[in-house]
């Protein structure tokens, strides 16, 4: 993946010819689009919450209080100029097949990404830290004692 790119300051929006006149350049020439990280993080786990099965994402405690809190908690991403990479870490709900989850998140945050962003993303890393038990099983476990 590329490397992040800073700011430019200053942009050039016409080209000398050689006779020494300005043609006017193509609009879509005139500057670049970034992306910041954090951005790709909020598009991701967006996409990510609306898969069947994803009880939460973060979840590790350890993590939570290691890491930085908002929208995108649980979720990180590098963004280059035409490459993105995303590590999801998720919470899944007894009962959901791990890897059923795991590869409809995947999809889902790719195809969001791109269309959003157009950046190709290159990987979707997803780290299942826990499987939730709902409450009501766990009541009816100690009902069966």
């Amino acid at each position: 993946m590329e490397p992040k790119s800073t700011h430019p300051q200053t942009t050039q929006a016409r080209a000398a010819s050689p006779q020494g006149a300005t043609t006017e350049q193509p609009i879509r020439t005139r500057g670049k689009t970034y992306v910041e990280d954090e951005v790709v993080s909020v598009i991701a786990r967006i996409a990510a919450e609306e898969v069947p099965g994803v009880h939460k994402i973060g979840g590790s405690n350890l993590r939570q209080i290691m890491s930085r809190f908002g929208r995108h908690h649980g979720v990180d991403a590098e963004v280059g100029m035409e490459e993105a990479a995303v590590d999801v870490e998720i919470v899944v709900d007894f009962g959901h097949p791990i890897r059923d989850v795991a590869e409809e998140m995947r999809e889902r945050v790719i195809l969001a990404v791109e269309s959003m962003t157009g950046r190709r993303v290159v990987e979707v890393n997803i780290f299942v830290v826990d499987v939730h038990v709902a409450k009501t099983e766990s009541r009816s476990r100690r009902q069966l004692e």
